[in-house]
């Protein structure tokens, strides 16, 4: 239990070392007087702190450490204690606002005194305190960066020594909302009335996750907090908030929602001379705040295209809208649609967007409007290689005013330098590939345009040329070269060629010769191509051997040349040119020759290749049959001299010609046949042996019939049915029967099917007086197949209604009311007991009599 309390202490104090509560800080001095030649100062901190910090993580004293200018280290005041806490909610909440954010902090106030002697370059005053919260929107931060608040005294080398600070005084909780325009009063005091001048700047890392709470700050000079992308210390919320720096007061729009750290300084004049300055950091929280109506409209229009303005309205859909052009003219609509609107006049306008006007939460703004048309950006562009500076020049037009400031972006993405406010810049690009350039003009009225587009720089100007090539001695060629450069062409060397200064001369070299094609495009810029020319006064071809081949079997005409030439086919036997490429595949129908020309020029060759044709062989493996199941069929093939059948299992000579097949089910058998007349092709035929399935013939269950009544047979199985012996029978081609025969007697069917194939039963038939029910007096179901089964038998009995079976305890053993079925010895599974078992039987005879039977059984083992 100790241990772990130990552990539960020491957690605690972590907590409340490490300051991710803290969320902002000051520091300023204020002069005291003299004591003898030494200045006494009050050192005052002030820490802004989240309303949920706890007492353990709200610092009850700090320590704060005094150097001088130049960062030597003078000494650590005792613990501050807090003298004070101030809270500070948001209390002007907007209500338009839909779900307005709770902003509350709290500020604690800590004092120390120091005497010091004057120097020239003065003391500053330094606490640090880690960490900053983990997620901050616009530096990094990741529970391990700290912060120093510290403020500079002034020495004597300005005569200021004896100076109050500034000090931070306007403290009071607003509602920031992401992406919607705000105000906050950064200001400060002085209390010599010295004049202030504001700025954003950096806020300052201090102190480290081991030792989050320093007694001896780190010296000055202090490490800057690394900014994030789009955000820097100049601009803690982005570009489109500034800071009066007269007044001191925050404004425009928002970032998105998040903790931002923001840090001003106050510098102080008098008299025009700089005294020192003071600085307060302060964490911002950007809410995502729904407001009831919202005004939208760019809060400029400049491009200045047209006296006809197209007006953006981006505010809460389904208000009245009512703009104030500025010119005099007016409009309420109730559409968002974009919103035409021409001025009859250039000029600057001050126009307004009213949403909703007529309630209590309407929203406005205000948009400036210049109308000073026409300006269009552009610019041309000379020289497009790596090897000298691309050359760039305005040719902009514009209206009103003149153009007095130039943005060049040359699309360098690889460096930062890539930019220009010249008006006609040159830039040298190192690297071959796309750029987009990006030229952005202001006029003299406020007009602002951008015009981009991408140009491809290459290491030597682009151009196409003929390709090395061959050439008959007896004839020239044209050279071609092209690009999309204007530019000047040239060829070397100058051996029988004719216009070496144009894109197309002509040329007859009588040997191999390597001409040298060069392009200068007109800023200067160089590139070559080497052209070999190969010159032949023979060439060769060679098609395949003549061979056999099986007739409508594709061949593929193919030759073997010493160069890419032109090819001529035709088939010698029509004079039909069958192709004109190097390969061609065709289908002889007979034997043929094919000659073959190849040609460069006015020099040519032949060759020829002959085609014997064999048709293959005519395979046939017999007309379809049909057998009974458990015949033979006899297979005889013909077309061939070498035969394959398959599936081979069911026949007796797979390789024969003639076989025998014994198939138990329809099958399809396929015979492979092959001939030595020059066609290797294997060609198959098939034929199917229908197997009829055996004939289902049934002559019905052996029965007992009563002496002296006739009986009718009903056989199925078949469409022609054959009984034997005639005795006693009506009948013997009938499935039905009648039989008056009064002894006991076989009969036996044949069931033939329409196919022919036959099936046979037989049925016996005992003849006994009745009605009655049989039933013995004994049965050995020892497994020997003889009297194994004890059962009653019927004898003119139509229904039986029960058969059962007790042992001489008077438990049932056994019952059933299913015609002829027994019992086979058996109890629930299990061999019962050799003894006498008594037996009850009832069945309803053919008058409609219930009869009934009672007996004994001697089961014999």
């Amino acid at each position: 239990m100790r241990s772990l309390l130990i552990v539960t202490i020491l957690g605690l104090v972590s907590l409340a070392a490490r300051a991710d509560h803290i969320i902002g800080g000051e520091m300023y001095y204020t002069y005291l007087g003299k004591n003898g030649v030494n200045n006494r100062y009050r050192i005052s901190l002030k820490l802004f702190v989240r309303c949920d910090a706890t007492n353990e993580q709200f610092d009850a004293n700090v320590d704060i450490s005094i150097f001088t200018g130049q960062g030597n280290f003078v000494t650590t005041l005792p613990p501050a204690g807090r003298e004070k806490i101030e809270r500070y909610t948001a209390t002007d909440v907007d209500p338009c606002i839909v779900n307005p954010p709770f902003i509350c902090y709290q500020i604690g106030y800590y004092h120390a005194e120091v005497e010091l002697p004057p120097n020239a370059a003065g003391y500053v005053a330094s606490f640090q305190r880690c960490c900053r919260r983990i997620g901050l929107a616009n530096i990094f931060s990741d529970n391990t960066v700290g912060a120093t608040y510290s403020v500079t005294i002034p020495g004597t080398d300005n005569g200021f020594d004896t100076n109050s600070g500034p000090r931070f005084s306007m403290e009071k909780g607003v509602i920031v909302c992401a992406n919607n325009r705000f105000s906050y009063d950064y200001s400060a005091e002085d209390p010599d009335n010295d004049s202030l001048v504001y700025s954003f700047t950096t806020a300052y890392r201090g102190a480290t996750q081991n030792n989050p709470k320093p007694v001896n700050s780190s010296p000055p000079p202090y490490s800057p907090v690394v900014y994030t992308n789009s955000f820097s210390a100049s601009q803690p919320l982005g570009d489109k908030v500034t800071i009066d720096p007269q007044t001191g007061i925050i404004s425009g729009i928002a970032p998105r929602s998040g903790l931002y750290i923001v840090t001003v300084t106050a510098k102080e004049y008098r008299n025009g001379v700089y005294i020192g300055e003071n600085k307060k950091e302060f964490q911002f929280t950007v809410e995502s705040c729904v407001k009831q109506v919202v005004a939208s409209t760019p809060e400029e229009y400049k491009d200045c295209q047209s006296f006809t303005i197209n007006f953006v309205n981006n505010s809460t859909p389904g208000k009245p809208y009512f703009w104030d052009f500025g010119d005099g003219d007016t409009l309420t609509t109730w559409s968002r649609d974009v919103l035409p609107h021409t001025y009859a006049n250039p000029g600057t306008y001050t126009a307004k967007l009213a949403v909703d006007r007529e309630s209590s939460c309407g929203d406005s703004m205000y948009t400036t409007v210049r109308v000073y048309p026409v300006l269009t950006p552009s610019f041309s562009v000379s020289g497009l290689c790596t090897s000298k500076p691309t050359e760039f020049t305005n040719t902009s037009v514009n209206t009103y005013g003149t153009i007095e400031y130039f943005k060049w972006d040359f699309g360098n993405t690889g460096v930062t330098n890539d930019t220009s406010n010249n008006s006609d810049p040159a830039y040298h690009y190192t690297q071959p590939g796309d750029y987009t350039v990006t030229l952005r003009v202001q006029t003299s009225m406020g007009c602002e345009r951008t015009v981009s587009n991408t140009f491809t720089i290459y290491d030597k100007p682009p151009f196409t040329a003929t390709n090395d090539t061959l050439l008959c001695y007896r004839n020239g060629i044209r050279f071609h070269a092209e690009s999309p450069l204007p530019g000047s062409f040239s060829w070397a060397p100058l051996y029988n060629i004719t216009g070496h200064l144009t894109a197309n001369p002509y040329a007859t070299p009588a040997v191999d010769t390597t001409y040298e094609v060069t392009f200068t495009d007109n800023s200067g810029c160089v590139n070559s191509k080497e052209i070999f020319v190969d010159v032949r006064d023979t060439i060769y071809v060679r098609t395949a051997a003549d061979s056999t081949i099986c007739t409508g079997d594709p061949i593929t005409l193919t030759a073997e040349t010493d160069g890419e030439y032109e090819f001529t086919w035709t088939d010698l036997n029509t004079n039909q040119v069958v192709a004109t490429t190097r390969s061609t595949t065709i289908r002889p129908t007979a034997s043929a020759t094919y000659h073959v020309r190849v040609a460069l020029g006015d020099c040519y060759s032949d060759d020829t290749v002959s085609y014997r044709t064999v048709d293959p062989p005519a395979a046939y493996a017999g007309l379809d049959t049909t057998i009974c199941f458990g015949e033979k069929a006899f297979l005889h093939a013909a077309g061939g001299a070498f035969y394959t059948w398959q599936p081979a299992s069911t026949v007796t000579s797979p390789r024969n010609a003639t076989t025998i097949a014994w198939p138990e089910d329809t099958t399809v058998y396929i015979v492979t046949v092959t001939d030595t007349l020059g066609c290797p092709k294997a060609v198959p035929d098939s034929i199917t042996v229908n197997v009829v399935p055996p004939v289902p013939a049934f002559a019905g269950n052996d029965t007992i019939i009563i002496k002296g009544q006739p009986f009718q047979l009903n056989a199925s199985g078949g469409d022609v049915y054959h009984w034997s012996p005639p005795d006693g029978l009506n009948r013997t081609d009938i499935p039905n029967p009648v039989t008056t025969y009064n002894n006991d007697i076989t009969y036996y069917l044949q069931v033939f099917s329409g196919e022919g194939c036959v099936g046979e039963d037989n049925i016996r038939i005992r003849f006994m007086n009745g009605p009655d029910i049989y039933v013995p007096n004994a049965f050995t179901p020892n497994g020997d197949g003889i009297n194994d089964v004890f059962r009653p038998l019927p004898v003119g009995i139509t229904k039986l209604e029960l058969f059962r079976i007790y042992n001489r305890w008077g438990e049932e053993v056994f019952r059933t009311n299913e015609y002829l079925r027994g019992w086979d010895g058996k109890v629930r599974g299990r061999t019962a007991d050799a003894g006498t078992y008594v037996w009850i039987v009832q069945g309803t005879n053919t008058a409609g009599e219930m009869m009934e039977k009672r007996g004994t059984v001697t089961l014999i083992r």
